[in-house]
């Protein structure tokens, strides 16, 4: 009697699909990815023989994207193994796939969604902003200046948020913008008129609040625009890895009782230093 052999059990299809990470934990430091715009998300997409890791471009602007690969060379009930010599264990917790190396745990769930995400490849369609686009005054915001906020995003990349309202002779219009609580974004305010032509620019209030702030006199009725980009863009245009990105609000109100004070004069924080990717210490 020919005794047969036990068959070999393939776990690969536990494991096979694109994936969305919702939380990890890497290095001690958690992150919540499922309360991040989709420019912000990790993609993880594996496949009989790779484990494909993408992240958009740092910058958050340019058509491309990073890719991390790691060769399978086998899967078993409870591990990965890479051809690296190295493995990664993993789980099925509440249908979402959670994997684990050394003390790092990342937590997937089915992406569902056309890869790479259409802003990853066209900047124009970011999705944590949906005034965009509107970095041309052609593509103006309208505002009402009657003091209403509208919540923007200052996105990498030299980005220009403009905006268009309309101002009434001999009126006192303020016009701000505040910052996301904890943001370090520097933002400045350019005041346009119909034409296109500059009026007025402020870059801070006082030498501890960053945020603009324009008191401005109209003396011809009709729209005029203004523009929201910040600080570092001015001073070295076309460099994005150190940049700045956050929310902030904006309003455009009016007053009759303003008192005028001279900007004190300032000194520029540096810009911030570019972190190390979470996703690059994970399969370090």
């Amino acid at each position: 009697m020919v005794a047969c052999e036990d068959a070999t059990i393939d776990y690969s299809s536990d494991v096979v699909g694109v994936y969305i990470v919702e939380t990890a934990t890497v290095d001690g430091i958690y992150t919540d990815f499922s309360a991040l715009p989709v420019e912000e998300a990790w993609i993880i997409d594996i496949t009989q023989n790779n484990l494909l890791s993408y992240f958009n471009d740092i910058n958050l602007c340019d058509s491309t994207f990073e890719l991390n690969a790691k060769e399978i060379e086998s899967v078993t009930d409870t591990s990965i193994y890479f051809g690296d010599n190295t493995r990664m264990y993993y789980s099925i917790q509440a249908e979402n796939l959670v994997l684990t190396s050394n003390d790092d745990v990342i937590t997937l769930a089915d992406y569902g969604s056309d890869f790479p995400p259409a802003s990853w490849t066209n900047p124009a369609r970011l999705t944590n902003d949906i005034y965009e686009p509107d970095s041309t005054l052609d593509l103006a915001t309208r505002i009402s200046a009657a003091g209403a906020l509208q919540t923007h995003y200052s996105a990498v990349c030299d980005d220009a948020d403009f905006f268009i309202f309309e101002a009434l002779d001999s009126t006192t219009y303020i016009i701000e913008i505040d910052a996301e609580a904890g943001s370090d974004i520097d933002l400045t305010l350019t005041l346009y008129s119909a034409a296109g032509s500059f009026v007025v620019y402020n870059d801070d209030q006082s030498t501890t609040d960053v945020d603009p702030k324009l008191e401005w006199d109209c003396e011809d009725s009709g729209d005029y625009y203004f523009m929201v980009k910040k600080y570092w863009d001015y001073l070295d245009p076309g460099n994005s890895l150190d940049d700045e990105k956050g929310a902030y609000t904006v309003s455009v109100d009016v007053t009759k009782t303003l008192m005028k004070v001279s900007p004190p004069d300032l000194i520029k924080l540096p810009r911030p230093v570019r972190s190390t990717r979470l996703q690059d210490r994970f399969f370090d």
